[in-house]
């Protein structure tokens, strides 16, 4: 099976085409946590700034140096690999005085601040994320600036990336199998899972997109599953299969926000390219912003930290 990723624009199709990511500085995202650790309790909290590292590999190198068992250190959200990014890590050391935490001994990671928490970091417990990319050969055009002005205006379509789908979609080729009663021990199967949800509920979105109400105050659309209470999800034609296993499976359903306006939101022109400056809450992406602007493709490298695995940048 081979199921198309890309997803109809708002604006139209782009005029112009750039690289994101063709250096990591190109691409910096610093996690906004949303609250502030109490200083005290049996959690290390870290802030730490990595280039070119992968969130999982960078928690379980934590692990590893600190003797914990890999879910005993969290984070909220992870950031992609090809990047430089801040955010907060915890480990569960109870009973543990201060440590020197200065040097992690971990490649392309540095320590911007230490302190503890009473409770370990999950998943989806920072407000948000900080983005400046840098789209480089990128002209000034009246096309690019009614593009951002209509960006800052209404916002953007708030697809998932496809970055939660795999590399040429081989996750959604694994939801299918999952759904459709094997894969059962599978250790990635929540991965699974949450890329068929994002990507039945993409759909739905583009349908709204095409039908130009995706904008509307309030509109919400539905990642499918279990409904508990009220509501009446709408379904995809097609994906009948989908919808049912994931009810079989015992997933919730969850509301999420048809469309997305960037805060702080600013373009600057610098050097031959723009360089875009906006804050998301937690997760919705960036590259959801960008495609309304260019056409991008990936300039991703390849090193040992952490292998691509279908990181957000959420």
């Amino acid at each position: 099976m081979s199921l198309p990723v890309e997803m109809p624009c708002a604006l139209g199709r782009p005029e112009q085409h750039s690289v994101i990511r063709a250096v990591p500085e190109d691409f910096v995202v610093d996690e906004v946590l949303g609250f502030d650790p109490s200083g005290d309790g049996e959690h290390i909290y870290l802030l730490l700034r990595k280039v070119g590292c992968n969130t999982a590999w960078v928690a379980e190198e934590l692990a590893r140096l600190a003797g914990l068992r890999h879910f005993d250190v969290g984070y909220a959200g992870r950031k992609d690999r090809h990047a430089v990014t801040t955010q907060w890590f915890s480990l569960w050391l109870p009973g543990q005085q201060e440590t020197d935490w200065q040097t992690p001994s971990i490649e392309g990671v540095d320590i911007v601040g230490v302190t503890k928490h009473s409770r370990k970091l999950r998943r989806g417990m920072h407000q948000g994320n900080r983005f400046r990319i840098r789209l480089p050969d990128v002209v000034r055009t009246d096309d690019l600036c009614r593009r951002i002005e209509a960006i800052g205006r209404h916002g953007v379509p708030n697809y998932f990336g496809e970055q939660r789908f795999g590399r040429c979609g081989a996750n959604l080729n694994k939801a299918e199998l999952l759904l459709a009663g094997g894969l059962r021990k599978d250790r990635k199967r929540d991965l699974y899972l949450s890329a068929a949800r994002s990507y039945l509920f993409n759909l739905a979105l583009a349908g709204h997109v095409e039908s130009g109400d995706w904008s509307a105050p309030d509109a919400c659309g539905w990642l499918p599953g279990v409904v508990r209470g009220s509501g009446e999800p709408e379904r995809v034609s097609g994906f009948d299969s989908w919808y049912e296993g994931l009810e079989r499976l015992g997933v919730k359903a969850m509301r999420r926000p048809l469309a997305i306006t960037p805060a702080d939101w600013s373009a600057e022109w610098i050097n031959g390219g723009v360089v875009l400056s906006f804050e998301l809450p937690s997760g919705s992406y960036a590259t959801s912003v960008v495609r309304e602007l260019v056409h991008y493709v990936s300039g991703r490298s390849s090193d040992r930290r952490g292998a691509w695995r279908g990181e957000t940048d959420g």
